[in-house]
């Protein structure tokens, strides 16, 4: 079984590292970024390439579900949102 990681971040420079690190042992890390102005990014980057940008539009639906369409693509079995 393989398990992906969703998540949506924006300027989580402050946490985002400690969160990966709980998730880094996952068969795949799905990020969207919803405009980060701060490292967020760069962080992310050390624990997967499968960073897309998302123009926010005040709706958290709408944010996970892009995620969740890139991360349809692969082959993964389950998916956690985080």
């Amino acid at each position: 079984m393989k398990l992906g990681i969703l998540m949506i971040v924006k300027n989580e420079s402050s946490c985002l590292e400690r969160c990966l690190e709980s998730v880094k042992d996952a068969d795949a890390i799905f990020i969207a970024d919803t405009g980060s102005e701060d490292n967020t990014i760069e962080i992310a980057k050390k624990y997967t390439d499968k960073i897309y940008n998302y123009e926010w539009n005040d709706h958290f639906a709408d944010a996970r579900n892009f995620v969740l369409e890139k991360a349809k693509t692969s082959d993964m079995d389950y998916f956690l949102s985080i």
